[in-house]
């Protein structure tokens, strides 16, 4: 079968903590507010639409946030109570069709080619599978295409609570007239590089050599955004999946000026907790691929360092977390995470580089 034919739909709830929070309590669906925190030290995990028509955005201050809309409430996220609803949905779009990919906690892949449901009509499918969101208080944006991408973007075209389809003969030249910030994987320095030297739309990288963007971001990255920007991503949505990387991190009470007091964060709080989530008794029994220290600054922009390895090593995470701080220029530390990526059970297997 040609990728081509098939129908591929993202689902993206819509605010989803926040709108699990109105399901709580009903009362908040008529005042702007936030889930997160609304001190100094507080960040915005995401924002109801009333308050967004304030600025009010996810990964912002708390204390700016307020700022930018002093009547905004906030919420004490409750991660438990949202996993438990996505779940519900997760359950609802399996009635539908098995071939789901939960994505996030709020998003979904769902292959519809060979659903039978609605005459195989995959936007009558995603209606119905709104409508009944909506009965139990969720809405719900869709994007419908052949591919996983356009899908993903076509969902942003319609939110809140609506859906759009991009036809297969209508991928390429919906590819070209994006900017390349819509395009996945495209980060802000990406984007910076891609800018200086013309390249703005999904079209300048359709017309350009491949050899020039492999230039500009590197040999995967670059022949991986213009096969993207061609329209070709092949890839499946994945029923189930192989657990990829564990990771964890926390924000500061303080910022940290010092880097022993780092140190100390890191040896008494991050490195049992992520042992504890790796579910093994020693360091030596971690089959990894690689390790990685996160630091956020007082500015908010953060750096991350890492290293490739078979075996996890709390040495080497104190290796990267001074190499991370060498970089802080003055700032103080507000945020450290820990992470280390796991090996692919069929990593020997792999004779292609796949689209990821």
């Amino acid at each position: 079968m040609s990728f081509t034919t098939r129908k591929i739909a993202l689902l993206d709830l819509d605010a989803f903590f926040a709108s699990a929070e109105v399901l709580r309590d009903p009362s908040l669906q008529h005042r702007p507010f936030a889930v997160g925190g609304g001190g100094e030290r507080g960040v915005v995990a995401t924002a109801n639409y009333l308050a967004r028509q304030f600025g009010v955005r996810s990964a912002m201050s708390g204390a700016y946030a307020r700022r930018l809309c002093p009547d905004l409430h906030f919420v004490a996220p409750d991660h438990g109570y949202y996993r438990q609803l996505s779940r519900q949905v997760l359950a609802i779009l399996q009635e539908f069709t098995d071939q789901v990919e939960p994505a996030s906690i709020d998003e979904f892949y769902l292959d519809l080619t060979a659903n039978s449901a609605f005459q195989g009509s995959a936007s009558r499918t995603l209606e119905a599978i709104r409508e009944r969101l909506r009965a139990i208080g969720l809405s719900a944006s869709a994007g419908i295409s052949c591919q996983k991408m356009v899908a993903k973007i076509a969902s942003e075209e319609r939110k809140p609570d609506g859906q759009y389809v991009v036809p297969p003969d209508q991928v390429v030249d919906y590819i070209a007239q994006l900017t390349l910030k819509r395009i996945p994987g495209v980060g802000p320095k990406s984007l910076e590089r891609l800018n200086l030297l013309g390249f703005y739309h999904g079209r300048d990288v359709q017309q350009a050599e491949v050899t020039q963007l492999q230039q500009i971001l590197g040999d995967k990255a670059g022949w991986l955004l213009h096969q993207r920007c061609l329209g070709n991503d092949p890839r499946a949505v994945v029923t189930e999946r192989v657990r990829k990387s564990v990771g964890v991190e926390e924000t500061l009470r303080h910022d940290l000026f010092q880097l022993r007091g780092v140190e100390q964060f890191l040896d008494e709080t991050l490195l049992p907790q992520l042992l504890k989530r790796l579910g093994c008794q020693r360091w030596q029994e971690t089959a990894i691929k690689s390790q990685t220290v996160k630091l956020k600054f007082t500015d908010f922009q953060q750096t991350t360092v890492s290293r490739t390895g078979s075996k996890a090593s709390p040495s080497l995470f104190y290796q990267l977390l001074r190499e991370a701080w060498e970089r802080r220029e003055q700032r103080g530390v507000r945020l450290i995470g820990l992470s280390v990526m796991l090996p692919d059970p069929d990593d020997y297997l792999q004779l292609e580089l796949a689209l990821e």
